[in-house]
C-alpha cells in the first residue's frame, strides 16, 4: 500500500428530510459537484460505489472482495483478507485505510460518516473522520466500527463489538462500547 497521508475528519452539512431529488442534489454539493450535470455525476458515482460494494460482498473468495473495494477507493495494503457480507461506507469508501495483513471477518460494518438530522444538531455532530486498520489487526465476525477509529498494529476486536474510540496496539478488545480485556505479548 502506497505511503501517504491519511485523510482529515470534516464537517458536514446536517441531513435535511426532502425529496430523493433534493437529497441527491444536496449530497452532490456536499462532495464537490455542481448543477445538474454535477448532480448527475455525482449520482453515478455513488451508483457505482454501491454496486461495487455490493458484488464484493457476495464474493466466494476473498481476492475479488479485496479488489471491488479497491476500485471504490479503499486503501488497502498487501495480504488482506475480508469476508463475506462485509460493507464499508457507501459514501466515503475513500475514509478508510486498511494496511497489510488486516483480517475483517464478515457481516462488519465500517463507517466513516454521521448525518444527524438538522433536528439534532444541537446534540450531535454531522462529520465524516477516517478509520484507520494498522497492520496485522484482526477483526472477527459482525463487529461495527465507527468514523474516526483507529485500530492499532496486532490488535484483535471480538466478535459483535461496536468501536466508537480507538483500540491500542496488541491488545484484545470486546464489548459495546469496545474495551481492551487483555494486553497481548
Amino acid at each position: 500500500m502506497k505511503k501517504g497521508k491519511y485523510p482529515k475528519k470534516r464537517k458536514l452539512p446536517y441531513t435535511r428530510i426532502g425529496s430523493t431529488t433534493t437529497r441527491m442534489r444536496d449530497s452532490a454539493k456536499e462532495h464537490g459537484y455542481r448543477g445538474p450535470f454535477g448532480t448527475l455525476r455525482f449520482s453515478l458515482r455513488y451508483l457505482k460505489s454501491f454496486y461495487l460494494n455490493l458484488f464484493a460482498q457476495w464474493m466466494p473468495t476473498s481476492g475479488p472482495r479485496v479488489l471491488f473495494h479497491k476500485w471504490r477507493g479503499v486503501r488497502i495494503g498487501k495480504r488482506v483478507f475480508i469476508g463475506p457480507q462485509v460493507t464499508i461506507d457507501y459514501v466515503y469508501p475513500e475514509y478508510v485505510v486498511i494496511e497489510d495483513g488486516v483480517s475483517i471477518a464478515g457481516n462488519t460494518f465500517i463507517l466513516t460518516h454521521s448525518k444527524p438530522l438538522e433536528h439534532h444538531k444541537e446534540y450531535f455532530e454531522s462529520s465524516v473522520a477516517p478509520v484507520i486498520i494498522k497492520k496485522n489487526a484482526w477483526i472477527t465476525i459482525g463487529v461495527t466500527i465507527l468514523p474516526g477509529v483507529t485500530i492499532g498494529e496486532g490488535a484483535v476486536v471480538l466478535s459483535g463489538s461496536v468501536v466508537n474510540e480507538d483500540i491500542p496496539p496488541n491488545v484484545i478488545a470486546g464489548g459495546t462500547p469496545a474495551k481492551v480485556i487483555k494486553k497481548l505479548k
